[in-house]
């Protein structure tokens, strides 16, 4: 079953600090190497006890959130598998799949496409959140081009994106489902009345950042998020989302 939201998990006074902050993981709040300085620790716990709320939207499977809990000290409610599930503490909120039979749809198109793409899924407890279709010899700067002829031929059927580094992969979600969609469920429920600011630096943000009051983006971030962006903030080496919340801690404005 999906679990209740944990009410009063979040209670501040959005009077004096009406901010959620919705970051995205990997090449935005996570260095190359997955981990964070104790400057951007620092900042996560000190915004959480001055009533910033902080979540993590991420691409990343439900398996490998556990290591960020652990790098970052902070474990919020987090949308994972770009918006195929949302989790708090290990309890889904919500869950959105890809039914089998449209795998194999999609499976059948692709092989199609390109006969070198390699296929897995991405599972959690029995629902196929991603489809994901890579192309080991292929360079990752071609990543786009791809996408794109993804897009055109099955994206009436899946969400497709790609958000990886260092390899050509395209992930492919439920119909319709993105992390904005999540967050929008999110904001609803819980927080209906806060400026939203999210931060991310793939193709698979861009439906988040279009989604929210204050979008922005890091230095390192793929081009074409830079057009839809109030903000470039410094890379995560730079700790650019710590600079960030530093200063609505202060009561700066973002």
């Amino acid at each position: 079953g999906v679990a209740a939201l944990p009410r009063g998990t979040y209670a501040v006074d959005a009077r004096l600090m009406p901010y959620l902050v919705v970051t995205d993981l990997d090449g935005t709040l996570l260095r190359p190497d997955h981990t964070v300085s104790e400057r951007t620790r620092q900042a996560l716990r000190t915004a959480q006890a001055a009533g910033v709320d902080v979540m993590y939207a991420t691409g990343r499977p439900p398996r490998w959130l556990e290591a960020v809990y652990e790098t970052t000290q902070h474990r919020p409610i987090t949308i994972c598998a770009n918006g195929a599930l949302t989790l708090y503490r290990g309890d889904p909120l919500n869950i959105e799949a890809i039914p089998d039979e449209t795998v194999e749809q999609v499976h059948a198109l692709l092989v199609g496409l390109r006969s070198d793409f390699v296929f897995r899924t991405e599972r959690w407890n029995g629902h196929t959140l991603k489809l994901l279709a890579a192309v080991p010899d292929l360079p990752q700067d071609h990543a786009d081009e791809v996408l794109e002829q993804v897009r055109s031929l099955a994206g009436h059927l899946v969400e497709p994106t790609h958000s990886a580094f260092g390899q050509l992969l395209i992930e492919m979600g439920p119909s319709g489902v993105t992390k904005a969609r999540a967050l929008r469920r999110l904001i609803d429920e819980r927080w209906p009345d806060r400026t939203v600011i999210a931060i991310g630096d793939m193709p698979n943000d861009l439906a988040l950042l279009q989604a929210v009051d204050l979008p922005m983006t890091v230095a390192s971030g793929h081009p074409s998020l830079r057009h839809l962006t109030q903000r470039v903030l410094p890379s995560p080496a730079e700790d650019g989302v710590a600079q960030l919340l530093e200063r609505l801690i202060a009561g700066d404005a973002p």
